[in-house]
């Protein structure tokens, strides 16, 4: 009997254990939020603070429109009030530096905001499903610093990779750093040249950002601002059919504006690429 209640008695505090997780607490502002992690510092942003999460978008169907951890490269945004009560801007200001927390916002309130019909795989009445990781809570004034940190850091940590990664490098004047790993043997793209290419696009951490399919080349013409000028100068180093990675510095990448929210401001790249054909 003894081994029955005590039994019982882990049963029932494991149920109260998994009730409390799944919990969902409503604030004054009416955000819906789902606490899964508290992080140790307890620092909540203010408005104008600069966030960095990770974060996944689903449905209540379980479809997913949004993955940073597949990307490679968290979200990183002011804080500022959202466009009605309940949204995922508002519940922002409610999760701490290294909490883990689901926000719940109503689908039909989300898209009659921006004046959008309800996608596939939401439905009328709905609650799409915000899953946050809040990694850092900045003052402007921190980020800025940071920024300027990194940037002025830049050509040293490119170095470090360089002397670790890729041996024997060559350095141009412009700062560009490559290997050759397959020698080319045939012309050397020209501005105007047509060129097909293979690529990989990494940062120096290892994680990828952009690649070309399998089965479905790059192709572009040199020197007409149609890639960063980075890729312009790169390519003008090999031969067709050759194969070079490449550590293109930020100047001549993305620059202090990053790109799209994938890359960050400042932030040199890794290329490996393969020039198929130049065509003349």
């Amino acid at each position: 009997m003894k081994l029955i209640n005590s039994v019982l008695g882990v049963l029932v505090f494991a149920a109260l254990v998994s009730c409390d997780q799944f919990k969902i607490t409503k604030t004054e502002d009416g955000d819906r939020l789902q606490v899964h992690e508290k992080g140790e510092s307890g620092k909540l942003g203010k408005d104008g603070d600069i966030l960095t999460f990770d974060l996944v978008i689903k449905s209540s169907l379980d479809t997913v429109f949004k993955n940073t951890y597949k990307e490679g490269q968290p979200f990183r945004v002011p804080l500022r009030k959202g466009q009605f009560k309940g949204s995922f801007e508002n519940a922002l200001y409610h999760i701490a530096e290294g909490d883990s927390t689901t926000v719940l916002v109503s689908a039909d309130s989300l898209f009659n905001a921006i004046q959008q019909t309800l996608p596939t795989g939401v439905t009328k009445g709905s609650d799409l499903l915000f899953t946050v990781k809040m990694r850092k809570i900045q003052t402007m004034k921190e980020f800025e610093q940071e920024l300027e940190e990194k940037k002025a850091n830049e050509g040293k940590y490119v170095d470090e990779y360089a002397a670790k990664n890729l041996k024997n490098a060559t350095k141009t004047a412009d700062g560009i750093q490559y290997v050759e790993n397959l020698a080319g043997s045939g012309a050397t793209p020209a501005p105007g040249d047509s060129v097909i290419v293979k690529y990989v696009g990494k940062f120096m951490e290892g994680r990828i950002f952009d690649q070309s399919p399998a089965d479905q080349p790059f192709i572009f013409t040199v020197g007409t601002g149609s890639v960063i000028p980075g890729w312009d100068k790169a390519l003008q180093t090999m031969k067709k059919g050759g194969k070079s990675t490449f550590i293109i510095p930020s100047r001549l990448a993305y620059g202090e504006n990053g790109a799209g929210g994938v890359i960050p401001p400042n932030t040199p790249l890794v290329f490996e690429i393969e020039l198929i054909d130049v065509k003349k």
